[in-house]
Parts: C-alpha cells; structure tokens; sequence
C-alpha cells in the first residue's frame, strides 16, 4: 500500500471519530457531562466533594438577637402569615410576625442557591445548558440546550428573572447535578446554622421545601457578606451578550428596587402554596436592615409598612409616596 493510500485512510478514520466524537457531545448527556469536566456519579462522597471544591466562604454569624431586643410595640398589620425585620447594625428585632413557623419559600430558595454557587466556583466558569436544564418551565430565563453561560451571566438570571432553568443551570455546573447541589445547600445551610430550613431543588419549585423568617434574615445577612452577591441583587436591568448564546436582556421588576428609598435587593418567590413572599434589604443613612415577609397577598405594601416602621423606631425618617 502506498504511502498516501495510508494518509488517506488515517484522514478518513479520524474524520469518523471527530464525528462520533460530536455526536455524542451533542446528543448524549453523559458525554457532555464528560466534556464539561464531571461525570455524576451516586458513588461519589457528596460531602467531600463539597469540602473539596470550596473556593470562598465566610465565618456564620453567631445567635444574634435575644428576645429582650424585640421592639415590636406599635407594629403595624400585615396581610403576611410571617414577618421580620432586623436592623443589621445593632441586632435589634424591629418587627416580627410568626418569625420562627416553618413556611413555604418559594423562589427564596435561589438565595442560598446562589451562596452555593458563589462559594465553588468563579464568576467566569462556564457552565454548560443540557436537554433537562433548557427543559425546565415555570419562571424561565429561557436558556437553550447547548449554550454556555457564564456563572455570573446564570446569577444575574437567577436574581433578576427568578430563572428557574438558570437555577439548574447552576447547580449542574456547580456540582455535577441538581441532587449533589441540593445536598450541598443543605450542607450550608448546617453550616451557617439555619436550624428550621430544609431546600429540595435550586429553585425553590418544589413546595416540600421549608423555611422561617428568622432563619432567612441569617441566611441574607450571610450573603450579604459577598460584594459579589451584594452587586448582582441590587442590579435592576442587565443585557447578556455572548458568542456562546443568544442575546438576554434581564429586568428586575418585582421587588422594590427602584421605588422605596435605599433597597439594594434581595429576592422574591411565590407559589400557589407558599403565596408571595419577600426579601429586602435596605441601606438608609448608614442604617442596614434586611426584612423578611412570607405568605403574604401584598408583599410589597407589607415591606413598606415594615420598613417605615423599622426606620421609624430606629430614628431614620425615609420619605416616599408610596401608601
């Protein structure tokens, strides 16, 4: 056989594996969970894992309130079944409702999914959109299967339009899949003592998933410790462009991020079961508080009526026309 019989066969036979080679990346999940770095695999030990990847974390906050602290007289009503507002500064307790009864939280879940997150990997990591992830319905940043997304372009979904895709997005490229991140949220949540909270998915989809007020108020006090968590969820609009995916344009409309004075974040959530529910973080003259309202028919004028008060007790007089 001559020499260039054999060059062109070896040609043809590596064009038939770059072939099969792409095939499979582009229709077998597992090969391109094997692209993207990982293999999922029960056997492997999620806990060590999760000890194992950890790039950043901070110190948990000790018991931070005790029950003498409570300034509650004068409260207003709220249509939320629960409540808490905490100025940050001093620990003081400036409203509460119901703080510690296990409640649904809906999309509030994405706060600890984002922690998770921002603890194991980079802003720029890129995380891979697979069939199941471009699948998921509900509240969507409508992502695509065979995209790639960076984590922080995924974070800004996840806060902004409450992505639910982007949320798995995440958590497979996080952990390799959504189950090993449920357990590593759950880990977290441990670790920073959140003694009444259990997570079941990284959106917060699943209803079976539980929270307090008081443990939610521990959980954004520890996120707001990371300036990278901090700048994503006060941002109200952000456009995504990539040659690795198509244009996004993001709008956060839900909270109140562009109406009462000195918000700066966090998270909404509602489900049919969990009803609306809210996070909020506000900064005003140096004052930081974070309030929690859960089960509510009016979260937003529930807040207002929180803040106000929460201001009001601690001598910051925040004008707005909002009520």
């Amino acid at each position: 056989m001559s020499k260039g019989r054999i060059i062109v066969g070896l040609s043809i036979f590596l064009v038939l594996i770059l072939t099969i080679f792409v095939y499979l990346v582009t229709k077998n999940e597992k090969a391109q969970e094997i692209i993207r770095g990982y293999i999922p695999d029960s056997k492997i030990n999620g806990k060590q894992m999760y000890s194992q990847t950890k790039i950043n974390s901070y110190e948990p906050e000790p018991e931070w309130w005790p029950a003498d602290k409570f300034e509650t007289s004068n409260q207003p009503e709220i249509s939320g079944h629960s409540g808490l507002l905490v100025d940050l500064n001093t620990s003081h307790v400036l409203f509460e409702k119901n703080s510690n009864e296990k409640m649904k939280i809906a999309s509030l879940a994405k706060i600890m999914t984002a922690v998770v997150a921002l603890e194991h990997k980079k802003l720029d990591s890129k995380m891979y959109v697979s069939k199941k992830v471009a699948g998921i319905g509900e509240n969507s940043m409508q992502i695509d299967e065979g995209e790639i997304y960076t984590l922080e372009e995924l974070l800004y979904g996840l806060i902004l339009h409450s992505g639910n895709d982007s949320a798995y997005a995440i958590a497979e490229g996080a952990a390799g899949n959504s189950d090993r991140f449920v357990e590593w949220m759950n880990f977290k949540a441990k670790e920073i003592g959140l003694a009444n909270t259990h997570f079941t998915d990284p959106s917060g989809l699943d209803d079976s998933a539980y929270s307090t007020a008081t443990d939610l108020v521990k959980l954004t006090r520890y996120a707001l410790k990371d300036p990278e968590f901090r700048n994503i969820v006060k941002t109200v609009e952000k456009e995504l462009t990539s040659d690795t995916h198509k244009y996004i344009y993001l709008y956060n409309q839900t909270n109140l991020l562009t109406t009462y004075p000195g918000v700066a974040g966090v998270k909404t959530g509602y489900t049919e079961e969990a009803g609306l529910c809210l996070v909020t973080y506000t900064n005003n003259e140096g004052k930081e508080v974070v309030g929690v309202v859960l089960n509510s028919i009016d979260r937003k004028g529930d807040m207002i009526l929180m803040l106000d008060h929460g201001y009001k007790t601690i001598g910051v007089n925040v004008k707005h026309n909002l009520l």
